[in-house]
This record gives C-alpha cells, sequence and structure tokens, in this order.
C-alpha cells in the first residue's frame, strides 16, 4: 500500500521506550522520514499503565531489549495488558512478541501449526533426577544440539559431542543451573533444558517479511555457527523458502517475522528460529545480481515479483510503519463503513 503524506500524518505512533536508547531511535528516525506524528511513552516505568492512558497515540510499537529473562517476561506482560485488558493496537502484534526470543514458544508454535523445524524436545527438570531424564532424549543422534529459551546470536547455544557431555551437562543444569555465553551472569536459566536436532552440513537462510514484502539471504558460517557471524551470501533464495515464509505468516496471521531456516543436503528446510524484531543494519536485506530489491506475491498469479529498490531502511522500521499505519486506516474505513 503506497501511502500519501496526509495519510501518514493522520495516524499518531506511540514508540514504547525500553532501558536503552536503541529501544527508540530506529523507530524515531523512521517517524521523522516518513512525516508520522509521533509519542515517546516511557514502558518501563511503574508509572506505564498511566502514561498509556494518556497517549493520544492510535497504535503502539516496540523494539523490546530482551536480553536477560526478567526483561523478556516484562515485555510480554506488559504487551499482554496493553492489548488484552487496555484494548490497545500494537504492532507487530502480541502473537508475534510472545515468540520472539522465547525458544519454547517458538517450538510449540512450530509443531502446533505442523511446520517443518528439528526435532526439539523442552524438558523440565524440577524433582527429575537424571535417570529419569535420560529416556527422553531416545532419538536423538550426537552430536546434539542444546539451547537456553532465551538468546540470540548464538548465544545460550551448545553442541554436545556425546552421552557424556550432554549427561554433565543436565547434572550441572539440575544443580546450579546454566549461564549462557555471552550473557549476564545473574541470569541463571535453570528448571529447563531445550535439545534440538542437529543438522550436519545445513546452509542457513534468513527469510523475510514485513507486511506486502518479502527479502531472502543465505546466513553463511563462522566459528561453527551460522547465527551471528554477520556474514551474508546475498543469494536469490529459493521460491520454496518464500512460500514457506508466506505460509507460516499466514497462519499466525504475523505483519513481521524473519525466518532461519537450515537446509540439509538433500534440500530439506527446518525452521531454526522466528524472530519478529531482528538484526538489520543495510538498508536492502537482499541483493538479487547485485541489485538491491524486494519480492512481492501476486496472488492472482501465485507468482513472485522482484521489485527493485531500498526498503529496509533504519532497521526496517520504514516497512514496519507503512504496514502499522495501513493497519489503523483499514479499520478506519471499515468502522466508517459499519
Amino acid at each position: 500500500m503506497n501511502l500519501t503524506p496526509e495519510q501518514y500524518k493522520s495516524v499518531t505512533i506511540g514508540i514504547l521506550e525500553g532501558f536503552k536508547e536503541n529501544s527508540t531511535k530506529h523507530y524515531k528516525a523512521a517517524c521523522e522520514e516518513l512525516g508520522i506524528p509521533y509519542e515517546i511513552i516511557n514502558f518501563v516505568s511503574p508509572d506505564w499503565i498511566k502514561n498509556i492512558e494518556q497517549s493520544k497515540a492510535d497504535i503502539f510499537v516496540a523494539q523490546p531489549e530482551v536480553w536477560v529473562s526478567v526483561e523478556k517476561q516484562m515485555f510480554d506482560e506488559k504487551f499482554y495488558f496493553l492489548v488484552n485488558a487496555m484494548g490497545k493496537k500494537l504492532y507487530p502484534s502480541f502473537n508475534e512478541f510472545f515468540i520472539y526470543e522465547n525458544k519454547r514458544n517458538m517450538a510449540y508454535w512450530l509443531e502446533i501449526n505442523k511446520m517443518p523445524q528439528p526435532v526439539t524436545k523442552v524438558l523440565y527438570l524440577r524433582y527429575k533426577k537424571l535417570k529419569d531424564l535420560l529416556p527422553c532424549l531416545e532419538g536423538f543422534d550426537f552430536p546434539l544440539v542444546y539451547k537456553t529459551y532465551i538468546g540470540s546470536a548464538a548465544a545460550g547455544v551448545k553442541i554436545l559431542k556425546n552421552l557424556a557431555e550432554t549427561k554433565k551437562l543436565l547434572k550441572k543444569i539440575i544443580k546450579k543451573g546454566f549461564v549462557r555465553s555471552p550473557g549476564n551472569k545473574k541470569d541463571v536459566q535453570w528448571g529447563y533444558a531445550i535439545f534440538q536436532q542437529f543438522i550436519k552440513d545445513a546452509k542457513e537462510w534468513r527469510v523475510i517479511k514485513i507486511g506486502d514484502s518479502y527479502f531472502g539471504h543465505q546466513k553463511l558460517q563462522s566459528g561453527g555457527f551460522h547465527s551471528g557471524s554477520n556474514k551474508v551470501g546475498w543469494y536469490d533464495p529459493p521460491k520454496e523458502l518464500l512460500f514457506l515464509c508466506k505460509d507460516i505468516c499466514d497462519k499466525g496471521n504475523f505483519s513481521s517475522m524473519a525466518l532461519d531456516v537450515l537446509e540439509d543436503k538433500d534440500g530439506n528446510y527446518y525452521v531454526s528460529e522466528l524472530q519478529t524484531i531482528f538484526g538489520s543494519y543495510d538498508s536492502s536485506q537482499m541483493y538479487i545480481d547485485g541489485k538491491p530489491g524486494r519480492y512481492i506475491f501476486k496472488e492472482k498469479d501465485k507468482n513472485w515479483i522482484f521489485e527493485e529498490g531500498y526498503f529496509n531502511q533504519n532497521y526496517s522500521h520504514n516497512l514496519r510503519l507503512e504496514h502499522a499505519v495501513s493497519q489503523v486506516l483499514r479499520e478506519r474505513q471499515q468502522n466508517k463503513a459499519n
């Protein structure tokens, strides 16, 4: 949807401020670039409810910092009441944020919706002995992947080579917990463990949907991990991956989502991450034959059309704001019609 300057000016954005400047910086820049009125709302304040009640914003946006578990919990709790008790609009949606930086929730969602992922098991360890846990790992081959529920750029990920390493890790988690590295030493992960199938010799793709725009590129490996390598392969993403991204976003009614997808040597795909907010430092998240651009899906022809241009400015928030404003305008039209 191509919006006019008047349409942008007709919607006020509420930018929810977190703990750091980065939580508002990119959204502020995007609002100013697009000419959208905005407010900054202190969302971490004890008076956050009053702050929301006093706001004139039509829709709220956020870029949460979730480096430690308590911050993730705070945002989830406040987002829940913002949407479900106060009736406010949030972009991306509460459901997208609920999955964000929570590998347990993501694994449950993917399994329930029959989406491809590496075999994943979430174990809860309280009051359980090691001998009671080991049968839960039957069917896994080594090496085996362990993950904490929170953590990006491969933080909190361990590759376990054998059963002895797995037992040692489980004993540690049961006894004193696990601290991911890099991470906060006070943010001890205990009481649970996430184990996942290791996909050998895998390529990793990142496929992105924001509104009606789709992007893709390959994440190259460094130090044994693709995530956090900051190495990018600007290859044309396979159309099967674009359709997988579309299927997932249609199923979840997701507006802004990045999929990290592993491709094994036989060409099978496995979703390893779903992130509604993601690293987006380049002003284009896709280059085809050196040209920046995006894919648009044409429903009538069931075909993907490449549009050249730069679409990911300001951490991709320009696109998010365009879509958020479109949602508000569409709802206004529907209310008028009724």
